[in-house]
């Protein structure tokens, strides 16, 4: 299973039962949780069905972005 970020973009505050019903589908379960974002794992059919059916939402894929090494290194001598 993947982990979606769930991101609520209308106006006011995210529904509670929005959240709710996220959270009550079979498969998905809710790592995090904020007021205008939720982080869920579970089957994306699923999840990307119910974000459909609930107006003010978006759904995408978490990523991960490596952080660069910026350690300093010594000059090599030419």
């Amino acid at each position: 299973m993947a982990r979606f970020i769930l991101r609520y973009r209308g106006a006011g505050p995210r529904p509670d039962a929005d959240a709710e019903r996220i959270a009550a589908l079979p498969g998905v379960e809710l790592l995090d949780d904020s007021p205008r974002m939720l982080l869920a794992d579970g089957p994306e059919g699923a999840l990307r069905a119910a974000v459909a059916a609930m107006p003010g939402w978006t759904i995408a894929e978490e990523r991960a972005v490596p952080l660069p090494d910026l350690r300093r290194r010594p000059r090599s001598r030419s």
